[in-house]
């Protein structure tokens, strides 16, 4: 082969891997920019979807459902019929900002969890805080602080947490509720009830020493019925935060919308008031319906 001959093969050689350069740089330039325009595209369509998803679909269906245990007076049966009270106030409102329909759904304290994750209701009132149950579901920032009690017969001479134990007689409390490993580990025997009214129920009828439940609710027991007090464990045996529980995907913005709900009532002084109206009770202020 001449010399000249080889050069112009060399240089042909050289355009052709040049261009085959070109190419491939292009195709992968092209791939990756593609790769880049749809992964940018899916992240904003995810966020789009679920940044206040929760919040729109409440909007969607016109209704806020809030499912709600009797725990009276904080939450109970309404001279409607309907279960109420005033912890669900800030969603009562949050309800009527989103002008969408208050929908209270009777349940059962044992199946409050079960409820919002088979979307029965779509707020859990007045559930407590719990290990076991945040690795099911979420919880908003707390609406009260309580402090668990019992309440006993005014004449059962019972006046302390080891009066009660020592009878050796079942405490009455509702099944599923955040205080009942507290009150077995007191190794006590337990009888559970499907309510806290039937808890006080089950105690009033001597089938229990004494009925284990939040402050206020057994203080409204006692205020109704006067053969009834109060024993308050010195020191605190159980003291709860009491918050709204919601579904476990619910999005960043749609809980950060309940927890505003919840700090605007309390702002605002509107939960302090329904508080003071429904008579709930504290500690200090139990007076004469506290066992002496």
């Amino acid at each position: 082969m001449s010399s000249t001959t080889s050069k112009k093969t060399k240089k042909t050689n050289r355009t052709i891997l040049a261009v085959i350069g070109v190419v491939v740089l292009a195709l992968a330039a092209g791939f990756l920019g593609a790769t880049l325009r749809g992964g940018s595209s899916a992240t904003a369509s995810e966020a789009a979807t679920t940044n206040g998803a929760w919040i729109e679909k409440i909007k969607d269906q016109g209704e806020l459902r809030v499912g709600i245990a009797s725990a009276p007076p904080m939450t109970a049966e309404q001279a409607d019929g309907t279960m109420g009270g005033p912890n669900v106030l800030p969603l009562q409102k949050l309800a009527e900002e989103l002008g969408v329909k208050f929908t209270p759904v009777a349940a059962e304290w044992s199946k409050m969890v079960s409820g919002l994750q088979a979307d029965r209701f779509d707020v859990a009132a007045y559930l407590d805080s719990t290990s076991e149950r945040s690795l099911a579901i979420q919880f908003t920032d707390p609406v009260y602080t309580y402090e668990g009690a019992f309440l006993v017969q005014a004449d059962s001479g019972l006046t302390s947490v080891e009066d009660i134990v020592a009878s050796g007689q079942p405490i009455a409390l509702a099944g599923g509720t955040s205080y009942e490993p507290a009150i077995a580990a007191l190794g006590a025997e337990l009888m559970t009830t499907e309510s806290i009214p039937n808890a006080v129920t089950a105690m009033g009828a001597g089938r229990a020493v004494a009925a284990f439940a939040d402050l206020p609710t057994l203080a409204d027991a006692a205020q109704k019925d006067p053969t009834l007090k109060i024993v308050v464990p010195d020191p605190a045996i159980f003291v709860q935060d009491s918050n709204y529980g919601v579904n476990a995907d619910i999005d960043a913005r749609s809980l950060q919308v309940l927890n505003i709900a919840i700090q605007s009532a309390k702002n605002d002084g509107s939960l302090a008031r329904a508080f003071e109206e429904a008579g709930i009770i504290e500690v200090d202020t139990l007076g004469d319906l506290r066992m002496q």
